[in-house]
């Protein structure tokens, strides 16, 4: 399928949607009308979280591969195509959820799985909605998220500190990526103090950029030099 005329319909088709673009794992970024957004490195960086967001999430729920999130003033839309392609839009708040999978729908002939309305303005709630997990693996993790990030946790400082980092390292997709991070570490090793650099390490993974990966690992060093 010619996925960039594809791309070119469904954007001249609403004028809600800013711009987007496509990527592929074997050509990378291609089909870029969102330069406007972003540069050519920050958009590819975006489609490559999204992809390991998605790879993460499928080895654990069904029906991934759909996602919304809150980008500046507007909403970046993700959707994984056949043959480990991805379409990207940005669009305006105010265009309706249910307009754009239809117009998508249409000039791809697919059929959607999401629910009709979908409220996008929260990465948290868009990622429950699309992924649709089994509901006791999803209560039991975001309880234990609450107590860690709760002021009376002992190392509630040092995690939002690391999120808040993480955001400005990779931008929208961090809360995507720092829960899925969470619940990787939680799952090989007791939450503690003790084990934060386990956390360190494996959003260390995340992170591209070599000063960036060294500033993170110096702000965990000296939070647990802090009493």
């Amino acid at each position: 399928m010619n996925y960039e005329a594809k791309l070119s319909d469904i954007i001249a088709s609403l004028p809600e949607i800013e711009g987007g673009f496509l990527y592929s794992l074997e050509n990378g970024l291609y089909g870029n009308n969102a330069l406007t957004m972003a540069d050519e490195i920050g958009l590819n960086s975006i489609a490559i979280k999204f992809h390991k967001i998605n790879a993460m999430l499928t080895t654990h729920y069904n029906d991934t591969g759909n996602f919304r999130v809150t980008y500046k003033d507007l909403i970046l839309f993700a959707m994984a195509l056949p043959n480990d392609h991805w379409l990207f839009l940005f669009y305006q708040p105010t265009l309706s959820p249910t307009m754009l999978n239809m117009t998508i729908q249409l000039a791809l002939n697919v059929e959607s799985d999401e629910p009709e309305t979908v409220p996008p303005h929260d990465i948290q709630q868009a990622t429950e909605i699309v992924t649709e997990p089994e509901p006791d693996a999803v209560d039991n993790f975001e309880e234990t998220l609450k107590d860690l990030l709760h002021p009376s946790s002992d190392i509630s400082k040092h995690l939002l500190t690391m999120k808040e980092q993480l955001a400005t390292f990779i931008g929208p997709v961090a809360e995507l990526v720092f829960d899925e991070s969470v619940k990787q570490w939680i799952g090989t090793v007791t939450p503690s103090r003790d084990t934060l650099l386990d956390l360190r390490d494996i959003l260390l993974e995340e992170v591209d950029n070599e000063e960036d990966r060294e500033t993170l690992s110096t702000t965990v060093a000296t939070l647990l030099k802090e009493a």
